[in-house]
């Protein structure tokens, strides 16, 4: 039975999923339960493919130690570089972009500093504007909700425990495998692909 911190910890992290479900579609969701034996995880692995439709190729099997940890985790590291170079590429030229609009708008119709200064008074506003844009390109690379999957299974392949993740398709909900994991285990994470 769980105690009552764990059944509060439990309704925040649903109302996570809720949100989450809601922003993402399904397919570009990943579910992860940790075990304290692999046997523990074949057997909730079996139970989760016969009650709902995931297939064996969209689960990952992590064991303790196992070698090839990184490569489950983060299966194309070129993809993951790809998103960042074009997401600080696109967010610096949008606070490019913003910067020469509100430069051209002061220079136009703002105080007469900023018209007798007009080079001055760009320098000053797409400066920041880049480096704004680059800024919150790198936020949104730091992906905090897809740390908590990396350092979950990561924390439980070092402490001889097993970890399951399944990859999720469009038609299928992340709630009720979740919630099917979450009956054989303790360690249930969703998170973003």
């Amino acid at each position: 039975m769980k105690s009552e911190s764990q059944n509060t910890t439990t309704s925040r992290e649903s109302s996570n999923d809720n949100i989450r479900a809601a922003i993402v579609s399904s397919d570009k969701l990943q579910v992860a339960a940790i075990f304290d034996t692999t046997d523990e995880a074949r057997i909730a692995l079996r139970r989760v493919e016969e009650e709902t439709s995931v297939a064996s190729h969209q689960s990952e099997l992590i064991e303790p130690s196992d070698p090839k940890l990184s490569e489950k985790l983060e299966q194309k590291s070129s993809s993951i570089a790809n998103t960042l170079w074009t997401s600080h590429l696109a967010l610096s030229g949008i606070g490019f972009v913003i910067g020469m609009i509100a430069a051209f708008l002061l220079t136009q119709y703002g105080p007469a500093l900023t018209q007798q200064n007009p080079l001055f008074t760009y320098i000053a506003l797409i400066s920041p504007g880049t480096f704004i844009g680059m800024f919150v390109a790198g936020l949104i690379a730091l992906r905090p909700d897809r740390n908590e999957i990396v350092l979950n299974v990561s924390d439980a392949a070092r402490n001889g425990k097993s970890a399951l993740i399944i990859n999720l398709r469009k038609s299928q909900s992340a709630k009720t495998i979740s919630g099917l994991l979450q009956q054989q285990s303790n360690n249930v994470v969703q998170s973003i692909k």
